[in-house]
């Protein structure tokens, strides 16, 4: 597939802010503008150039994937990517202010006398722009990414059983979903049961799955770094009416979420609606956390559907739609779906059933 010049378009926002040069010292911004993931480097990129600094561990790697600019090994990247810098005489150099710790931002103060460097100005807000709206290339990989998620989940429905442990279902997820060819080898994900589904990041230990209990899974796949992200619950053994009464409260609460969303409306506008809903169902307080996020190269993006995010969404944007109920000392429900705006509403990539489903 054609990729899109990020490092040429970056270019021309750096002429428009006044600044001369970017350096870009945080991985997933690098991945971002070179199409590789390389695990330690400097990218220096100027008004007319674009140099990539890596050491001997990665530069065969770095060479292979690293795509839009030159490659350089460098035995101390970031040092180097400055040592070239301060060679071509220009004055000024924007900064990841959020991904620079302070401790790097002063070692390249000494190492850069007379170049004024921009923290407060620098990259971060034009890099976060480009990222929140997705290319072909970046819709075809979370696209290609879900699929992975939404074919593991068959998988696990016929997986799961009374008796397990969490551990078995969550190497069996991750497992399968490296055999269809995701990339997520760290198995960052969530799998919960019983009483632990009410805490929504899944709480601690390892517990066994018993019947009469629901599973919760938080999962995506990944391709060329992209994660996909969507959360389905089920029951073992069976569900009483409270359970499936849960159930059915979130599932319309997504399918309100879903509906809602469109280019000109706010996240805020949208996660208020769900919560309100979910609210008037009597589970008032028992939505924690927000509706949804876009995602990319990190799970967790911005633009947010949540209760402070007023920025309006666009065409382009990814975003998942999560909303949940968690009664403590009982139990939770999250159903998660991802996909993308479109110019006037949303095309879900989650093709996953949303119905209760019952594991015998």
């Amino acid at each position: 597939m054609k990729r899109t010049d990020r490092i040429g378009i970056l270019q021309k926002e750096l002429e428009t802010h006044g600044l001369s040069a970017a350096l870009i010292a945080g991985e997933v911004n690098r991945h971002y503008l070179t199409y590789a993931g390389i695990g330690e480097g400097a990218l220096l990129i100027t008004g007319d150039d674009a140099v990539f600094f890596t050491d001997a561990r990665f530069i065969d790697h770095a060479r292979e994937k690293v795509w839009g600019c030159e490659i350089r090994c460098a035995q101390q990247p970031l040092k180097e990517a400055a040592g070239l810098l301060l060679s071509t005489g220009l004055k000024s150099c924007g900064l990841e202010y959020e991904r620079v710790s302070a401790a790097c931002y002063l070692e390249l103060k000494e190492m850069l006398p007379g170049i004024r460097l921009c923290p407060s100005e620098g990259v971060d807000g034009i890099l976060a722009d480009m990222r929140r709206i997705k290319d072909d290339y970046e819709i075809s990989c979370l696209k290609k990414a879900q699929e992975i998620g939404d074919e593991a989940y068959l998988h696990m429905l016929e997986f799961i059983r009374a008796g397990m442990k969490e551990s078995e279902v969550k190497m069996e997820l991750g497992t399968y979903m490296v055999k269809l060819g995701s990339e997520n080898y760290g198995m960052n994900f969530i799998v919960s049961s019983g009483k632990k589904t009410a805490y929504p990041h899944g709480g601690s230990g390892d517990g066994e799955i018993t019947n009469g209990s629901f599973v919760m899974m938080d999962f995506g796949g990944m391709i060329e770094g992209y994660s996909a992200d969507m959360t389905r619950t089920v029951a073992v053994g069976y569900a009483d009416e409270e359970m499936r009464n849960v159930y059915d409260t979130v599932k319309e609460a997504k399918a309100l979420g879903l509906s809602l969303l469109k280019p000109g409306v706010t996240g805020w506008s949208v996660h208020m609606a769900v919560s309100d809903y979910i609210a008037g169902r009597g589970y008032s307080g028992r939505f924690t956390h927000g509706l949804g996020h876009s995602l990319g190269l990190e799970v967790h993006e911005n633009p947010r559907c949540n209760a402070w995010d007023t920025s309006v969404l666009k065409a382009g944007e990814m975003m998942t739609v999560e909303p949940g109920v968690y009664l403590e000392g009982k139990y939770g429900v999250r159903i998660e779906d991802m996909g993308i705006l479109t110019g006037d509403g949303f095309e879900n990539f989650t093709k996953s059933a949303n119905e209760l489903m019952i594991l015998k």
